[in-house]
């Protein structure tokens, strides 16, 4: 209940704000365990990709974020949880996986953090662990857009036109042995090059 509100609050915002426009909505699974990961350009990027989804989605957010007063409590009761970078957060492994085992949707973005320059920067390795310890199907979405509207640096939103783009989901076998860096920068690569697909020629990887 409380989810829905804030996404209905979001989508009407972001409808006003940005024309938020979404393509590709019938490539997200209606349901069992999806990772879904998108790129990563402004502050704005979570919210709007939660009103893209039809489902309710699991988010992973900087633990930074979830220790401030009132923004951290909000993003708790949505279901976020934290996690933190530069590390090997096994905490925050252990939930992204037991929401998957549980048929959920998990949002994150495999960059790890924002890009400078609103181009596609390569993924970090835990989208691709959490994809080969699942077995679940992985959803690559991408925002374009945000990077203008709310660019980093900034907590002003401007008027700029908002699209969120779905592929379609990559399948994923489950991989219970030894993950090597190999297995994790291969798999990974496939889900930015999912994105990468979704994405404009002044967002594509710098080459």
């Amino acid at each position: 209940m409380w989810y829905s509100f804030w996404k209905l609050l979001f989508a009407f915002y972001f409808s006003l704000q940005f024309r938020l426009r979404v393509e590709g909505r019938e490539n997200e699974p209606a349901e069992g365990p999806v990772l879904a990961v998108c790129n990563h350009v402004s502050a704005a990027d979570p919210p709007i990709a939660g009103v893209a989804l039809r489902r309710r989605a699991r988010f992973m957010a900087k633990h930074e974020l979830l220790q401030m007063p009132v923004l951290g409590w909000l993003l708790r009761t949505v279901g976020t949880f934290p996690v933190r970078r530069g590390q090997a957060d096994r905490r925050s492994i252990r939930t992204a996986l037991d929401a998957l085992a549980h048929g959920e949707l998990v949002l994150m973005f495999p960059e790890g953090t924002r890009s400078p320059d609103g181009r596609l920067m390569q993924a970090e390795p835990g989208a691709a662990l959490l994809a080969l310890r699942a077995g679940a199907p992985v959803l690559p979405m991408a925002v374009i857009g945000t990077q203008r509207a709310m660019p980093k640096g900034t907590r002003l939103l401007r008027r700029h036109p908002v699209v969120v783009r779905l592929g379609r989901p990559i399948a994923v076998p489950r991989h219970d042995g030894r993950l090597t860096r190999e297995d994790l920068e291969t798999w990974g690569q496939r889900f930015m090059d999912g994105i990468a697909a979704l994405l404009p020629t002044d967002q594509q990887p710098r080459t």
